[in-house]
């Protein structure tokens, strides 16, 4: 390698360092500083959540349509909305030498948002090859190489798919008996049920709403209007922008349909996947 090229792989490494850092100060802060606390796993619906959320503070509140709840984005434009932090899971990486992880605080109000394993996969890895930046990919410990493989050996993966998705839920269903203040929502009752579902979890994280706020807040963040409103541009974060708009496959809201991943394989492949989920996960969350 010549002098050059060290240089140049010697400076990425600082700024990745640095952006890890950062990464680790902002969460590390968010943390400790929540009013409530909303954990799932990447593609289980977390962004269509945010969004139900922010539409009723919008609608309480008179904060931006276009503004989607990012810990306290909503919070500084009016006291009253808590300051709720998101994360895929209830440890982020210390990027450090003297520990591995940090926990997140076990005495805040704490929603765990599960959707079935097997659909969570299929979208992870539409994720991973259409959505995840690099640095995110780095961040996860997500090899280039995943991008490569097939669906199936995607969603086998033991770092990459449905086990990985097990082990982060039989890790939850455990640590919750430490946490006080905690609740499961599934994405599959926000599905059946989205008005039940949503003014469950709103008073759990803050207070009552209304009826009819809550049925708008569904009717905004309902998958076609969802859709429509990430084409246009509607909403200013980042996060439901498309990273190719003539791929369906990059778009943030891409089917949202629950039991979708058995569309994927063969009858035997899904056998294998069903017998997989049934085998290994706590049978409390309803998906064995």
């Amino acid at each position: 390698m010549s002098h050059g090229n060290r240089q140049a792989g010697l400076f990425q490494s600082v700024i990745l360092w640095r952006h890890k850092r950062r990464w680790v100060r902002r969460h590390s802060y968010q943390m400790q500083h929540a009013d409530a606390m909303i954990i799932s796993h990447t593609k289980s619906g977390r962004t269509w959540l945010r969004i139900m959320i922010s539409h009723l503070y919008h609608l309480a509140y008179g904060t931006p349509a276009t503004e989607i709840i990012d810990f306290d984005n909503l919070h500084r434009l009016n006291p009253a909305i808590p300051r709720i932090y998101f994360n895929r899971d209830t440890r982020i990486p210390a990027f450090s030498r003297n520990r591995e992880y940090i926990p997140v605080p076990t005495d805040r109000k704490t929603l765990f948002l599960v959707r079935d394993p097997r659909d969570v996969a299929v979208s992870f890895h539409f994720h991973v090859c259409n959505r995840a930046s690099d640095r995110e990919l780095i961040r996860k410990g997500i090899p280039e190489q995943a991008k490569s493989l097939s669906l199936y050996d995607f969603v086998m993966d033991s770092d990459l798919g449905i086990p990985r998705v097990v082990e982060h839920y039989n890790r939850w269903h455990a640590e919750m008996q430490a946490m006080p203040h905690s609740m499961i929502a599934r994405y599959e009752e926000l599905h059946t049920d989205p008005v039940g579902t949503l003014a469950r979890i709103m008073r759990f994280i803050d207070h009552e709403f209304s009826q009819d706020d809550i049925e708008k807040a569904v009717e905004f963040a309902s998958f076609d209007s969802m859709s429509h409103k990430e084409k246009t541009g509607f909403f200013s974060s980042g996060r439901m922008q498309p990273t190719n708009a003539g791929d369906a496959g990059s778009h943030k809201v891409r089917r949202g349909k629950v039991g979708g991943y058995s569309d994927y394989f063969t009858r035997e492949q899904n056998a294998t996947i069903d017998a997989l989920v049934t085998e290994t996960l706590n049978p409390g969350f309803g998906y064995s």
